[in-house]
């Protein structure tokens, strides 16, 4: 059995091998499509992906053992395909960076989370609870995604974690005599 260290690994690893389908989906609508107002929890197909890549990096950031290089790009101009998949290689590069360091002790760190933007309160978060909080938020805003694209006609990159597991040999075959 697999220990909640493996298994966090796993998860992002999967979750990193996701979000590369839907950069390619993205990249192959119209730029209408894009930017058009959905009415959904943030306005455009680029905003929704933006903000989970947004998430990912606040979030990997405060867990990260070390200072994070500066983030290249003007974080305030509207996301764009080739934005997002520059700034998606830089917060796996990290994320990649922050599994290999991440220890089982690590689990229990906290880091502190101030009151204001998206928090009523301070609190001290222990590392386990913000990463699974983030494979939540991953998969809540994948459904999302899902959704819109599917009301545009476009087939989701829907990649199910038997599938990738399967692939990246997680999963072996069953060999019957």
């Amino acid at each position: 059995m697999a220990s909640e260290l493996e298994t966090i690994r796993a998860w992002f690893a999967y979750l990193a091998a996701a979000r590369r389908g839907y950069l390619e989906t993205l990249a192959k609508l119209p730029a209408a499509e894009l930017v058009r107002d959905r009415g959904a929890s943030h306005p455009t197909l680029l905003d929704i992906f933006a903000h989970s890549q947004g998430a990912l990096y606040f979030w990997m950031k405060s867990c990260a053992k070390f200072e994070f290089p500066p983030q290249e790009g003007d974080p305030d101009a509207a996301p764009s395909v080739a934005t997002l998949r520059t700034d998606e290689t830089y917060v796996q590069n990290q994320i990649q960076r922050i599994m290999a360091e991440l220890t089982a002790a690590d689990l229990d760190r906290t880091v502190f989370r101030e009151k204001g933007r998206g928090s009523p309160h301070d609190c001290n978060i222990p590392v386990r609870e913000v990463l699974w909080h983030l494979v939540e938020e991953e998969l809540q805003h994948r459904g999302e995604l899902n959704a819109l694209l599917w009301q545009i006609d476009v087939d989701a990159p829907v990649l199910s974690w038997i599938d990738w597991g399967h692939d990246a040999g997680r999963i072996q075959d069953s060999h019957s005599n």
